[in-house]
């Protein structure tokens, strides 16, 4: 989860801190693995003003708590909502949860000339036309690409584990874990798979270990 956040927003969105700091990001799935751990990149690293998307009481505490400046709902309009809290169109948008669902309000919010990522694929299409008036772009994050094609820079992805490391060292940043369901056995799998199918997962879920013999 730190190698995707990481590299969607620093690779992909190519948010540079020195100079986008102030900027907007909106985060949709904010309280998701991936999610918890770029409201924290983005708000200690980046300094951003971070929107995340939380449809709950639990999960809107959760992203706050993590350093999200405003919660909104993605089940509800986000555009009606950002103007609703005088949120200024993002430059930067982070999509963690359904593309297809949210590509159309994306296009719609985005500031111009800003970029969207996103992590999760689609299953239909979508024009990428509606993104030209605005000169906005949209590019996809996959932790295994680096890897997968051998690329020139896959050193990056030991460089950026060891600056989470030290994040994590200087209590800049807090593990994402929320959640321990035991050892590794079929219980505790469809367990597992059960929360993540309700989509009601806060933060990091782990097994932890087999059990004996």
């Amino acid at each position: 989860t730190s190698i995707t956040a990481w590299e969607a927003l620093f690779s992909r969105l190519r948010i540079n801190p020195d100079t986008d700091a102030g900027k907007r990001i909106l985060i949709i799935g904010g309280a998701g693995g991936v999610g918890s751990i770029a409201i924290q990149l983005a708000k200690q690293v980046a300094s951003l003003e971070v929107v995340a998307t939380a449809s709950r009481a639990e999960t809107r505490d959760w992203c706050h708590e993590l350093g999200a400046d405003h919660t909104i709902n993605h089940f509800e309009n986000l555009q009606e909502q950002l103007t609703a809290k005088s949120i200024i169109q993002p430059e930067f948008i982070l999509c963690l949860n359904d593309t297809d669902q949210h590509f159309a309000s994306m296009v719609e919010v985005i500031a111009p000339q800003g970029l969207i990522c996103s992590i999760v694929g689609s299953k239909q299409k979508h024009d990428l036309d509606s993104l030209k008036s605005k000169s906005a772009g949209f590019v996809w994050e996959f932790m295994f690409t680096r890897s997968m094609f051998q690329t020139q820079d896959m050193i990056k992805q030991h460089e950026l584990l060891n600056e989470i490391s030290e994040l994590l060292d200087n209590g800049r940043i807090k593990t994402t874990l929320n959640t321990v369901l035991g050892k590794i056995n079929p219980e505790n799998i469809r367990e597992a798979h059960h929360q993540l199918e309700k989509g009601h997962t806060i933060g990091k879920m782990v097994l932890s270990g087999f059990e004996s013999s």
